[in-house]
């Protein structure tokens, strides 16, 4: 047992997450909600450079803004644990709430090719889904789908 979410539960939270994020903003903004996928849809050649800057300094901010939210919710269970120090490592550590992190053993090489795979995988998904060439999903469902792409690939 472990007071942390398991690989499961961490997956099934951003497939979720991002399905309603998807649902939200789909209709806004396209639900750019990642700054590798705006980037790689602007290599081809289905987003504009020109959007591109403003679209990943508002998905950075959001990140921020989401992990100050978590940070006010769970304020006081975070300083309950560690006794008011904030740490990353250890015991007592608390700063998986906002985020995940490599292993100990990952190298950089390895945890970079390991991002670049994830994320052609997810644009690879999300282009499949959208292309109505294609077997894409009908509107309805394309959230689902790719909120189920975000899980598998975990």
């Amino acid at each position: 047992h472990t007071t942390r979410g398991e690989f499961l539960s961490v997956n099934l939270g951003f497939g979720i997450g991002a399905t309603f994020g998807v649902c939200i903003a789909g209709e806004i903004s396209g639900a750019h909600l990642n700054p590798a996928v705006s980037f790689s849809l602007c290599l081809l050649g289905r987003f504009s450079w020109k959007k591109l800057p403003f679209y990943m300094f508002f998905q950075t901010l959001g990140g921020f803004v989401g992990a100050a939210i978590v940070y006010g919710v769970h304020h006081d269970g975070i300083h309950a644990v560690n006794n008011g120090t904030l740490s990353v490592t250890g015991p007592r550590a608390t700063a998986f709430i906002f985020g995940t992190y490599p292993a100990p053993y990952l190298t950089l090489p390895n945890g970079f090719i390991d991002q670049l795979i994830g994320t052609g995988t997810l644009l690879l998904c999300i282009l499949a889904v959208l292309d109505s060439k294609n077997n894409g999903a009908p509107k309805a469902l394309q959230p689902i789908f790719i909120g189920l792409a975000i899980l598998a690939i975990g």
